[in-house]
């Protein structure tokens, strides 16, 4: 018995999970598979059936009815004279309608179907789509493009504000506070003046691209609570523009830096070298020999006893002494020699 209860239950529980499985596949089937309506196209780009390498960098676009789905630079990533990734859609509204490729003011000879195609090219519509479509195609220009001018915008006249100035609950800006400037996008296109509670401002950023952006206006660097949209050659008398409470800056204490004295390099003194004494020759002493005293012989050719008188220096002094001994009595004897002569002489007469 417990044997075919078991196996009652095994036939019911594999019953129900059948159901269950066919309910679930019913509800799988019923639900939409999302699809993704893209193309993405790549190809080479001919002028006069030529590849042109100036044609890189230049932007090729795809438009169909002057709306843009995509662009991409030329060599991008790539060769030269040619394009890849070129991203369209997803635009439903557009769908089945003929892409159109332009460079500058020139367009392609060829274009395709916005969506799946058939095998003759056109569009199939109903096919499915679920995968972007990856599509090769080769484009052709007549002549080389030239670049599209870019429109300038027109000028616009500047507009005057005036008003009163709020620093948190004082109705007046700090006497310190004399300058407002206004901002548009962090660029600067106006400056004024703040007096006290009042305050004067001409905004100009140039062209009708400002109109209606948003102008912050700045007091000290702090941004204002109010702001303004730019309308041109607007007149404004009574605007309030609203700050936070002004806080003075902390002084900054003025640090005076000290000149560091440079140092002078004392100079090194240069060791002289030990001086070697040069010995100088000493003369030799020149000796000079004493003459020989001659003696003087004194006579009288009449003396018959041939008288003579010898007058000799001695050793002991020369001619030109003047001490005694031997040379004074040489210097007697001369003295008397004169006398003598002349006394022989008066004895002969």
């Amino acid at each position: 018995m417990k044997f075919f209860n078991k196996i009652f239950i095994f036939v019911v529980t594999a019953i129900l999970i059948s159901i269950s499985g066919y309910a679930d596949d019913k509800n799988l089937q019923a639900q939409d598979i999302p699809e993704l309506h893209m193309m993405i196209i790549q190809g080479d780009i001919y002028v006069s059936g030529i590849k042109n390498s100036d044609l890189d960098g230049l932007e090729l676009t795809a438009k169909i009815n002057n709306t843009i789905l995509g662009s991409v630079l030329i060599s991008d990533r790539t060769a030269s004279s040619r394009y890849v990734s070129l991203q369209l859609g997803p635009n439903e509204d557009l769908e089945g309608e003929n892409i159109e490729f332009w460079i500058g003011n020139q367009m392609a000879a060829e274009s395709i179907p916005f969506g799946p195609t058939t095998p003759s090219g056109s569009y199939c519509k109903g096919c499915s789509w679920v995968l972007p479509l990856s599509v090769t195609q080769d484009l052709n220009f007549s002549t080389f493009p030239q670049a599209t001018p870019t429109p300038v915008p027109a000028n616009a006249a500047p507009a005057f504000i005036t008003g009163n100035v709020i620093f948190g609950s004082i109705l007046s800006a700090p006497a310190e506070l004399t300058e407002i400037s206004a901002y548009i996008d962090g660029l600067l296109v106006g400056q004024g003046s703040v007096m006290g509670p009042t305050f004067s401002i001409t905004i100009d950023p140039g062209t009708v691209d400002f109109t209606g952006k948003t102008v912050v206006f700045k007091i000290a660097g702090t941004d204002s609570k109010t702001t303004y949209s730019f309308v041109p050659d607007d007149f404004i008398t009574d605007f309030k523009l609203f700050f936070p409470e002004y806080v003075p800056p902390t002084p900054t204490p003025t640090v005076v830096s000290v000149p560091i004295a440079t140092q002078i390099p004392l100079p090194t003194s240069t060791p002289e070298p030990t001086r070697t004494p040069t010995p100088v020759p000493q003369p030799t002493a020149t000796y000079t020999a004493t003459p020989t005293p001659t003696p003087i012989v004194l006579s009288t050719s009449s003396d018959n006893n041939n008288s003579q008188i010898i007058l000799e220096d001695s050793d002991t002094g020369g001619c030109n002494s003047r001490g005694g001994g031997a040379a004074s009595l040489s210097l007697i004897v001369l003295s008397a020699a004169p006398l003598y002569l002349l006394n022989r002489r008066r004895r002969k007469s």
